[in-house]
C-alpha cells in the first residue's frame, strides 16, 4: 500500500542530476500545450456565434492534440529516464520522438486507444442516472445565450427531480477517471521507454493500474485531502501577497505572480511524470537497473 508514496518520494529528487535538461524539456511541453490552447481559443472566438463552427473547431483541435502531444509526452518520459540514469541528455531531446523510427507513431496510437476508450466509457455513463443529470444540465447551459443568465427555474426543477442517491455516482466516476489516468500514463511510459507493440503497451498500462488499484486509490485519497487543505492555505497566502503587492503597484502583482505560476507548473509536471516513471520502473521490475538503455529489455503484459 505504501508503494505510491515511495514513488512520490523518489520523484522529489527528479531534477537533481540534470535540472537544466529536465526543466527545459518541461518548459517545451508547457509551451506546446499553451500554444495549442491559445490557437483553439482564437478559433473558437472567430467561429462564434455559429454552433457548427464551434463543434468543427473542437473536433479539429482534438485531433491536433491526439497527434501532436503524445510524442512530446513520451519524449519527456525519455528525458526523465536519461536524467535518472545519469545519461547525457538535452532539453531539446524531448522532441526526438517526432523523428522517424523513434516511436512517435506508437505513442500516438497508444494515447489514441485510451482516448477512444475514455469516450466510449463516457458514452456509457450517459446512460446512468448521473449521466442523465449532466445531460439535462448541459442542455440548459447550452441554451443560455452568451453573457446571459441560465434558466433558474429549469435548474431548480432539475435538482428537485434528481434523487440524492444519483450523486453517489460521483465518487465512482472519480475513481474510474483516476484509474484511467494511471493506466494511460503507465502505458505511455511503456510505449516511450520500451520497443514494444501498441497492444502490449496498452494492455501493460491497464494491468499495471488494476494490479495496483488499492495502493493508488489510497494514495489519491490521501493526496486529495492533503492537496485540498494545502491548496486552500496556498490560495490564502497568495491572495494576501497579491493584495499587499497591489497596494504598492499592480505591476508588481504581474512581476511576482507570473514567475511563481511558471515555477508551480514546472514543479507539477516534474512531479507527475517522475511519479509515473518511478512507478513504471518498480511495477515492471526495472527499479534496480542503472546502466541499460531505455530501449532495452521487454515488458510482459
Amino acid at each position: 500500500m505504501s508503494a505510491p508514496f515511495r514513488w512520490l518520494r523518489k520523484s522529489l529528487d527528479v531534477g537533481r542530476r540534470n535540472p537544466k535538461a529536465l526543466f527545459g524539456a518541461i518548459a517545451f511541453v508547457i509551451l506546446m500545450v499553451v500554444a495549442i490552447t491559445m490557437v483553439q481559443m482564437f478559433l473558437q472566438v472567430a467561429a462564434q456565434p455559429s454552433m457548427t463552427g464551434l463543434m468543427v473547431v473542437m473536433a479539429v483541435m482534438t485531433l491536433v492534440n491526439w497527434v501532436a502531444l503524445p510524442p512530446l509526452l513520451g519524449g519527456l518520459f525519455r528525458v526523465i529516464d536519461a536524467t535518472d540514469r545519469g545519461l547525457p541528455v538535452a532539453a531539446s531531446d524531448v522532441f526526438n520522438a517526432y523523428g522517424k523510427g523513434q516511436g512517435g507513431k506508437r505513442l500516438i496510437l497508444t494515447s489514441l486507444i485510451y482516448s477512444l476508450a475514455y469516450l466510449a466509457l463516457a458514452a456509457l455513463l450517459l446512460l446512468t442516472p448521473i449521466g442523465q443529470f449532466f445531460r439535462e444540465y448541459f442542455t440548459i447551459a447550452l441554451a443560455t445565450p452568451p453573457g446571459g443568465e441560465p434558466d433558474v427555474a429549469a435548474l431548480q426543477v432539475l435538482f428537485e427531480n434528481t434523487s440524492p442517491a444519483t450523486f453517489l455516482w460521483l465518487p465512482v466516476l472519480a475513481i474510474v477517471l483516476a484509474t484511467w489516468v494511471h493506466a494511460q500514463m503507465l502505458a505511455m511510459a511503456t510505449a516511450a521507454l520500451r520497443e514494444v507493440d501498441v497492444a502490449t503497451a496498452v494492455v501493460a498500462g491497464a494491468l499495471a493500474a488494476l494490479r495496483n488499484f488499492l495502493p493508488l486509490l489510497g494514495f489519491i485519497l490521501v493526496l486529495g485531502i492533503v492537496g485540498f487543505f494545502g491548496g486552500m492555505l496556498v490560495l490564502l497566502l497568495l491572495g494576501l501577497i497579491m493584495t499587499l503587492l497591489a497596494m504598492v503597484s499592480p505591476v508588481l502583482v504581474v512581476l511576482v505572480v507570473v514567475p511563481l505560476m511558471i515555477l508551480v507548473m514546472l514543479g507539477v509536471y516534474a512531479l507527475m511524470f517522475a511519479f509515473y516513471y518511478h512507478g513504471w520502473r518498480e511495477i515492471f521490475g526495472l527499479a534496480d537497473e542503472t546502466g541499460a538503455s531505455p530501449q532495452e529489455g521487454t515488458v510482459e503484459a
